[in-house]
């Protein structure tokens, strides 16, 4: 049965466009240089692009609207307010952000940066997820995937990085939380780099449980080890899952089978989230994903997503930078989420990916089974 899917974008976003280097900074100018003559070495320098560019919001609406899906509905996102991003950032950071409107520079020597437009992209970004979560609240629809940029997993509370700006989904769960009034908080984020911003943002949260598969360190941005899982009252509540270059299909699906699903029965979440990047797809040349294992594991969260928290399941787009991949991921999700049945799926012979993730499962057994009400891990 199809089922409404509400897709939030608006074309501001792509008024986010950085691009060139930053003359203000000749030293990081000089460590970008090197650090892509090394991984790139026939690439040419004078003509260099920000990988974060708009076509890959493009790719992605350009294909939802030539092959229109049953259900999906498109909306309109209101740009996060200064009360609501600073429920996840340090308002001194977010006035920090809002004063670099209309102009241009690095933020970072990793190529965070701003252009003209970035701030207003940057609003309307952290306000996807909230608008998505109200709407789901006042009965629209139970499902949304938010194609917005630029990405957010990697923004701590108090800095850009990792051309993220605001935590577009820490902002969104901070919203559930405290505006919304919802007492448990699942992430999954199966982002290929470890969101290190959403992990700091929540580490001592037990109100929000951060499930986060990623290729290990020290693969960028070195965090996300198997041993960061909280601290206080959070400890036990990140589920860290650092996984091997080149995993494919498999893997992620074991992820699901093995912590996402078990820790979301424990923990009985109002409402999950999805940090979803498309950067773990073959044509971005790092793993060995393709989009019919987004869809698979889509699939599986919608159900998730239906019989543990009324189906309210928000997805978020975080990375992927190959057009095509972009495209046809972001499009097989979107299917997954109205209800399409996945009838494909394409598996490798040999997936690094699977042995690990039972490894990891193991390590993680106490935790999860800590999260039952009244749980608590003990020495």
């Amino acid at each position: 049965m199809t089922a409404t899917v509400l897709i939030y974008y608006d074309f501001r976003m792509l008024g986010h466009n950085p691009h060139g280097w930053d003359p203000d900074r000749p030293e990081w100018t000089d460590d970008v240089k090197a650090m892509i003559e090394l991984q790139y070495p026939n690439a040419n320098l004078d003509t260099y692009t920000h990988p974060e560019r708009p076509q890959r919001l493009t790719a992605i609406v350009d294909r939802l609207l030539m092959e229109p899906i049953d259900g999906v509905r498109w909306m309109l996102p209101a740009p996060a307010t200064a009360t609501q991003l600073e429920r996840a950032h340090d308002a001194a950071y977010v006035a920090h952000i809002e004063s670099l409107d209309g102009k241009s520079g690095w933020l970072s020597k990793d190529t965070t940066a701003v252009s003209p437009g970035s701030v207003t992209a940057a609003r309307l970004a952290a306000g996807s997820g909230i608008s998505a979560i109200e709407a789901i609240t006042a009965g629209e629809a139970r499902r949304a995937f938010c194609i917005v940029r630029p990405p957010g997993h990697h923004a701590p509370a108090d800095r850009a990085r990792g051309f993220c700006l605001y935590n577009n989904l820490a902002v969104t769960a901070a919203h559930a939380r405290k505006a919304l009034g919802y007492d448990r908080v699942m992430i999954w984020d199966w982002d290929m780099h470890h969101g290190n911003g959403t992990q700091a943002i929540f580490y001592d949260d037990p109100s929000v449980l951060v499930v986060d598969s990623h290729c290990a360190a020290p693969f960028y941005p070195g965090t996300g080890l198997l041993a960061e899982t909280g601290a206080g009252a959070g400890l036990g509540y990140h589920l860290n899952v650092p996984l091997p270059m080149g995993f494919g299909n498999a893997t992620l699906l074991n992820v699901f089978d093995q912590v996402v699903r078990p820790a979301a029965r424990a923990f009985r979440p109002d409402i999950l989230l999805v940090s979803s990047g498309f950067d773990c797809h073959y044509l971005d040349l790092v793993c060995n994903m393709d989009e019919t294992g987004y869809a698979a594991v889509t699939q599986r969260m919608r159900v998730l997503a239906d019989e543990l928290c009324d189906g309210r399941l928000v997805l978020v787009l975080e990375g992927g930078y190959n057009a095509k991949a972009l495209a046809d991921s972001a499009y097989a999700v979107s299917e997954a989420l109205s209800g399409k049945p996945v009838n494909a799926l394409n598996i490798l012979a040999d997936d690094p990916g699977c042995a690990v993730v039972s490894d990891v499962a193991e390590f993680h057994a106490r935790s999860i089974a800590a999260l039952v009400p009244g749980g608590t891990i003990t020495d």
